[in-house]
């Protein structure tokens, strides 16, 4: 029917043209005009469909180079920190230690350009690099933030410094302790091109990487030795390195050319990582598209120029279906075929569309593949990250080792599609392993492995340890010498994966992972084990540090207590005979028992003075292993603050009156009456009175009382010499005095303002300092007026 109606429609046209002239002709321009125009527009469509996705995809892939690499160049840091952090061990205590810690980690990490000990002070004791060694320069890093930083926060990376042309870093990590330490080590950023070297990268791909401001710190390109030149000015790093900045895909190089652009930061380091391609490269398969697509405009041209006049009723259908199947391209039908058996050009034609849907269908197909596999791949890394991540966690905040063994256990076998999992602990006592935690094993098949004796020189476990490497049995019923062999076998597992657990030298166990099928374990699960296996080993040691601190604490305690306990009955033991001392030596000076010479009197009032001044260090220090030891008690009465102050004026009146200088007292009528141990608080304001007498020279002595919300508020002024603000905390601990001449010759002890601010903090009341050199100093009790309960002493 339609074959009719065309030679019907021809018919009347070649009788038009007849008619009008040149109408066969103007069917012919139309009908080529068509084709023409159908082509052209296929073309140009399918070349900005293959420009759009050619490009996408190289940008994603480009993206995905530079992410990968940016996570390699963040593990790679975390690994250095690491080995840092082994190196700041609380177990290396000597510079000795320190050294060879040190050397060690040159040699196993090379990136390392040089290794610093810092004491607690701050002071370099030890310059470690590999072709020079400084012990105890002293050079002062105190105001250096790699020393001064490590004092808030454990580890501290600095900005990249440049040494001639080569970057750096500095990590520096606190070391564990009292009054610790610091480690600083310089890292050489030159490590960064293994990271994208040509091989990895790709003949006509660069991949760099600049820092925080666009400096370049890396350049696949070895001939490319400018490291430190400002790479900020091309497009696409400042669209990086800006505030809250994103990729792009099109940028130019240095020297002007277009490329495309991937991009990945290094969050942590603040660097950027760069996959370029030139774009002219890039485009490659669309000017290749371009070019069929031409040679087929003008193949269709001169066909349906060629069929317009000899088969003008031929060409209709099959063009009509060219249109069709054109239209289905467009529309991304890759299925679509388009059947022409014309035995001519146009029947060609219409073959050159199947075959290059057939190679677009092919193509999307391939990426489609490629992009389930990197999905697939991708969801995988991100399980085992997170397994990892929360292994890390487990470590970090819980010294339950068990808790922490079964969370890698388990996490081991679903990362390796393990069907069982256990981890044995060694006992090098016996040198016997010993099951620690398991995972999905029934508990008569543990029961049956713990009454096993797997010994060291007889077993899988213990090779393993030996060699300090994995190994894998494919098929369990062929191994020689794997001890649980045939209550594993009889348990469903045929196939076993035995990760050592060590640290340094000593044996701590094995990570196993058993599977009911037969057959090897993929290199990319042993290492991943690998890592699970120093997880373990991490959770060990830190338990077993927990427990040694756990006992060194109750140690220390113990000692304490026995401390004070001995300080207190020392100090009744001295107390007795020097009284006795004191009062024969005062019967003598009286004469009782004859006149004494003038001379012997001044060696008596010398005895006098200094057992005087002994006995007021016994008491002090009675007072104090009384505090510590927790057995002095407040004797809680009513008492008149008035009636303190004028007592503690007329005992230190005469030491006033000897220098000359004067005691003010303000002590307004109608205080409250207070509640607390009356003598006690005497005892603070004596102290605080004669410490201000001893010290003032010139001026006088003010005491202050008044009554403020419920608290008494005594304030002794004095016009002595003041006290610096670094000494104004100290001088409140045992033992301590202000560190200069001056006031080393006034005498004391050291323990009055302790005992003082102690005797204060059982009343739950405190003692404040304000104090100005050259000035004076102003000591302010502040305690409740009514005391009822003790407060426990610090």
């Amino acid at each position: 029917m339609a074959t009719i109606e065309t030679k019907s429609y021809l018919d009347n046209a070649r009788r038009g043209w007849f008619r009008r002239g040149g109408i066969f002709g103007k069917f012919v321009v139309s009908f080529v005009g068509l084709v023409v125009l159908v082509l052209v527009v296929n073309g140009g469509l399918e070349t900005w469909f293959m420009y759009r996705e050619t490009t996408n995809i190289l940008a994603k892939s480009q993206s995905e180079k530079a992410s990968a690499t940016a996570n390699r160049i963040d593990q790679f840091v975390s690994e250095i920190e690491r080995q840092i952090g082994w190196a700041t061990r609380a177990s290396s205590t000597t510079v000795e230690q320190r050294r060879s810690d040190y050397a060690l980690l040159l040699q196993q990490l090379p990136a390392i350009d040089r290794l610093i000990y810092l004491d607690g002070a701050g002071k370099e004791q030890l310059r470690l690099t590999r072709g020079q060694v400084v012990v105890a320069s002293g050079v002062d890093y105190s105001d250096d933030p790699k020393f001064k930083e490590t004092r808030d926060k454990s580890v501290w990376l600095s900005p990249v410094y440049f040494d001639g042309f080569d970057p750096f870093i500095a990590i520096a990590m606190a070391h564990a302790g009292r009054n610790p330490g610091s480690t600083v080590a310089e890292i050489n950023l030159k490590f960064l091109s293994d990271f994208i070297d040509q091989s990895q990268s790709g003949a006509d791909i660069d991949a760099y990487v600049v820092g925080p401001t666009g400096r370049l710190l890396a350049h696949s390109d070895i001939s490319h030795n400018h490291l430190g030149t400002d790479f900020a000015s091309l497009p696409q790093v400042i669209a990086r390195i800006k505030p809250g900045g994103d990729t792009m895909n099109l940028g130019h190089d240095p020297n002007g050319r277009s490329v495309l652009t991937g991009s990945a930061a290094v969050p942590r380091m603040n660097w950027y990582v760069f996959f370029e391609q030139p774009l002219s490269t890039a485009l490659q398969p669309v000017y290749g598209l371009l070019y069929r697509t031409g040679w087929l405009l003008a193949l269709g041209v001169g066909l349906a120029v060629l069929a317009g006049m000899l088969l003008a009723r031929q060409l209709v259908t099959p063009i009509r279906a060219l249109q069709v199947g054109a239209r289905q391209l467009e529309a991304s039908d890759f299925g679509h075929r388009i059947n022409v058996r014309t035995a001519d050009e146009i029947e060609e034609l219409a073959d050159h569309f199947n075959r290059m849907a057939d190679q677009l269908q092919g193509s999307y197909s391939r990426l489609e593949q490629k992009v389930a596999d990197r999905t697939r791949d991708l969801a995988q890394s991100n399980s085992e990250l997170k397994a990892l991540e929360e292994i890390g966690r487990a470590v970090a905040s819980s010294l339950d080792t068990k808790a922490v063994l079964a969370t890698i256990v388990t996490r081991a076998a679903e990362l390796s599609h393990a069907d069982a999992g256990a981890i044995y602990s060694y006992d090098a006592t016996r040198k016997v392993f010993e099951l620690a935690e398991a995972h999905a094993l029934d508990q008569s098949f543990q029961d049956k492995v713990r009454a096993t004796r797997i010994k060291l020189d007889e077993s899988v476990l213990g090779l393993s340890s030996k060699r300090r490497e994995p190994i894998a049995i494919p098929d369990l019923s062929n191994a020689p010498n794997y001890p649980l062999k045939e209550l594993t076998l009889s348990a469903g597992f045929h196939s076993v994966l035995i990760v050592p657990l060590f640290a340094q030298d000593e044996i701590l166990g094995a990570l196993v992972l058993q599977r009911r099928a037969t057959g090897d374990f993929p290199a990319s699960t042993v290492g991943l084990m690998q890592t699970f296996a120093n997880q373990s080993v991490l959770a060990m040691n830190n338990a077993r540090l927990f427990r040694e601190v756990d006992q060194k604490g109750r140690e220390l305690a113990i000692a304490s207590a026995h401390k004070s306990q001995f300080f207190a009955n020392m100090s009744h033991e001295l107390r007795t005979p020097l009284n006795a001392v004191l009062g024969y030596s005062e019967l003598l000076a009286d004469g009782l028992y004859g006149r004494i010479p003038q001379k012997a009197l001044e060696v008596l009032e010398r005895i006098q003075a200094n057992g005087k001044h002994l006995l007021g260090l016994i008491n002090d220090v009675l007072d104090i292993s009384k505090i510590e030891a927790g057995q002095l008690a407040l004797a809680l009465d009513d008492y008149s603050v008035e009636a303190i102050v004028q007592s503690v004026v007329a005992s230190t009146g005469s030491l006033a009156q000897t220098k000359g200088i004067e005691i003010k007292t303000v002590v307004p009528k109608g205080l409250p009456m207070g509640r607390g141990d009356e003598r006690r608080l005497t005892q603070v304001l004596l102290n605080l009175v004669s410490n201000a007498i001893k010290f003032t020279d010139t001026g006088g002595v003010e005491v202050r009382v008044k009554a403020v919300n419920g608290e008494f508020n005594i304030m002794v002024r004095d016009s002595g010499p003041g006290i610096a603000p670094e000494d104004q905390t100290k001088i409140f601990e045992q033992f301590q005095q202000v560190d200069n001449s001056s006031t080393r010759k006034k005498g004391g002890t050291g323990l009055g303002l302790s005992i003082s601010r102690q005797l204060v903090d059982m009343h739950g009341g405190r003692i404040d300092l304000d104090s100005t050199l050259g000035v004076g100093s102003t000591f302010k009790i502040v305690v409740p007026v009514r005391v009822n309960q003790q407060r426990h002493s610090a």
